[in-house]
């Protein structure tokens, strides 16, 4: 058997040296945290057993005694390569597994009885095992007296404002149905009230619902918003060359499907990622876990930049937001409920967010 110990900045990145050297049938035999250099390291222990005899290269097996030279059909064929739905259920295999080993090491009786009834209820609010773990070791590693503190780092907070968000292009992503039309009509209309010199531009890239674009031209042609649609990267160099400084323009992108399929159709739109590009991903909490680890797999390119969380009044839990935050790394920046447009939405918080997670109390109530 070959043992060996890893170490990296997280245990994701521990989980792929390992599966880089030993293979996926390397097995964990524990992990724990370390101190190197004055940082806080992952230290993962994995070990893979060794076959009794090397396995023979492709091609090379053995042809049959007195045959004709070629070898069996079954022996020549080569392996189906693994297919990314393969690897996701491959790294869900390993993430349980990890849990499952880690878990004893979750000693409640090491908190206090404020904190041990704080984490049991974000248990029940549907806070994912990982999330919890994590804020359990923030939490006694840092030798703090409240819960607050530990979340504060994993649900990080910025509100979408001009003054925090200064750029140019924002664009809405999200599944169908979750209301990116709606919050980008919102800030549209709070942009257009905070600078009415400015331009602000409103741009349908969905050519697939027609719904979608008749409400985005309408409340366009009332509120004085400038009205734009995209179906290719012509369309967009175009709007963007015309929009001059100080334009902000806010884009309703189409729902997608695949692994990567946001970056895919950013490259096709010619919208590059750089400074005055930004995606914001709307969701729900009314999705399962599942789902929510879908979503962040399509949507995920290198200009997603926050979480909006939408219907927030028809969920009746709300550990997603943690959950979210801590598997995507990336900040709140606005809380949305019901259907009115000029209100029911405002930028993220932390109290907002607190309060909307111990006590279910939405924004503004």
């Amino acid at each position: 058997m070959r043992v060996k110990t890893f170490r990296g900045e997280s245990m994701a990145a521990c989980l792929g040296q390992i599966r880089q050297e030993l293979g996926k049938e390397a097995v964990i035999l524990g992990s724990q945290s370390v101190r190197e250099d004055g940082r806080s390291l992952c230290e993962v222990m994995a070990a893979l057993e060794q076959p009794d005899t090397p396995p023979q290269p492709n091609g090379a097996a053995k042809r049959p005694a007195g045959g004709n030279g070629s070898a069996p059909a079954a022996a020549s064929a080569r392996p189906a390569a693994p297919q990314p739905g393969d690897w996701n259920r491959e790294w869900g295999e390993i993430k349980g597994h990890l849990l499952a080993l880690l878990r004893p090491r979750m000693d409640f009786s090491a908190l206090s009885p404020r904190q041990r009834l704080a984490l049991e209820y974000l248990e029940r609010e549907g806070v994912d095992e990982a999330s919890v773990l994590a804020l359990y070791r923030s939490i006694v590693e840092r030798g703090e007296d409240t819960v607050i503190p530990a979340l504060s780092r994993i649900v990080r907070v910025k509100p979408l404002t001009s003054a925090d968000w200064p750029h140019t292009v924002h664009l809405f992503a999200g599944p169908s149905g979750v209301g990116k039309t709606s919050v980008l009509l919102r800030l549209a209309l709070e942009a257009r009230a905070a600078t009415p010199e400015g331009r602000v531009i409103v741009v349908n890239a969905d050519g697939g619902r027609a719904k979608g674009r008749m409400l985005l031209r309408h409340y366009a042609a009332l509120s004085g918003l400038e009205y734009a649609e995209a179906d290719g990267p012509g369309d967009f160099r175009r709007i963007l060359d015309e929009a001059a400084s100080g334009s902000v323009v806010f884009v309703d992108t189409p729902s997608l499907r695949g692994e990567g399929a946001m970056e895919a159709w950013c490259a096709s739109m010619g919208l590059a990622a750089g400074p005055g590009l930004r995606v914001h991903l709307v969701l729900s909490p009314l999705f399962a876990p599942a789902q929510m680890e879908h979503y962040l797999r399509v949507y995920r390119c290198p200009a997603l930049s926050s979480l909006i969380w939408t219907k927030l009044d028809e969920a009746c839990n709300y550990g997603s937001l943690v959950t979210m935050a801590h598997a995507s790394s990336l900040p709140v920046s606005a809380l949305a409920h019901g259907p009115e447009l000029t209100q029911g939405m405002t930028p993220a918080s932390g109290k907002a967010v607190w309060k909307l997670l111990f006590k279910h109390q939405l924004p503004g109530e």
